[in-house]
């Protein structure tokens, strides 16, 4: 698994995940037809999956995926890390961190009992929307009971498994306690609304390079006097606005940038998604 770099291995929790899998097949279930949850053992990332999000699973429709956020390998642990969706054909609402680990993503799945549900939240903001999509929700368990049965049966075995519990208020989990503890965590506003972190004591100081205003001789210039917190948010909002992804020699320079930071893996998969 060389796309984990530094990390080597997945969680505990995701073993226990995939055994887990091999206990439902042999039931006549499984994670993908009954919550279109599909654990991934091998790179997979769109060009607007952030470098530093190491993917895990997808939901098989339109690239949906999911993966651990290392903040530039910085996370200790993956079992700790952020949790974000990322739906490559929703530009401009294609990525929302969306639990602050794989145990509360989990417990996400299990309410919603669908990975695919989760995926339509990246595109809600207010308690209304949240309301409104999850009385849809409800009309499609009754208009489909049979298949809702057998994802009931997975979400109970989900949650005796892995130690889940049922989030009451996603709207409130999502929006405000996810959103609020990313932000202390943060000393960087990005637009794919993941920020930076602090990677040194004594972070402060940040100049922002605004991506509109992209001009490949000023970002040279740019990385050579900004501070790492400041290349990385440019690096975040050039990709979330598909500025990378369009232009080979900033793809050369970014690469080259990371490398030079020290975030080889992260350039590892840059290189490997924009290919």
């Amino acid at each position: 698994m060389s796309y984990l770099g530094k990390y080597t291995q997945m969680p505990a929790a995701f073993e226990k995940l995939l055994v887990l899998e091999k206990e439902l097949e042999s039931d006549g279930y499984s994670l993908d037809r009954e919550i279109s949850f599909i654990p991934q053992l091998d790179f997979y990332a769109y060009d607007v999956t952030p470098f530093d999000v190491i993917t895990f699973a997808s939901t098989g429709c339109d690239g949906i995926h999911f993966g651990f956020l290392t903040d530039f390998g910085t996370v200790s642990d993956l079992e700790s890390a952020y949790i974000v969706c990322v739906s490559p054909m929703d530009f401009g609402s294609h990525l929302k961190v969306i639990a602050r680990n794989f145990q509360e993503f989990l417990s996400l799945v299990c309410t919603l009992k669908s990975a695919v549900a989760i995926s339509n939240v990246v595109h809600l903001r207010s308690e209304n929307q949240y309301k409104k999509y999850l009385k849809e929700l409800t009309e499609e368990e009754k208009e489909n009971p049979e298949h809702f049965q057998r994802a009931n049966d997975v979400v109970q075995k989900l949650m005796a498994k892995m130690e889940c519990q049922l989030i009451k208020d996603i709207y409130e989990y999502i929006e405000n306690t996810v959103a609020a503890d990313r932000k202390k965590q943060t000393v960087i506003t990005t637009l794919d609304g993941i920020g930076v972190v602090p990677l040194s004591p004594a972070s402060g100081g940040h100049e922002i390079y605004h991506p509109e205003k992209l001009d490949l001789k000023n970002v040279s210039l740019f990385f050579g006097q900004a501070t790492t917190e400041s290349k990385l948010a440019f690096i975040r909002d050039a990709q979330f606005n598909n500025q990378i992804q369009d232009d080979i020699e900033l793809q050369e320079l970014v690469i080259s940038e990371l490398k030079k930071l020290g975030f080889h893996d992260e350039a590892n998969r840059a290189a490997e998604c924009l290919q």
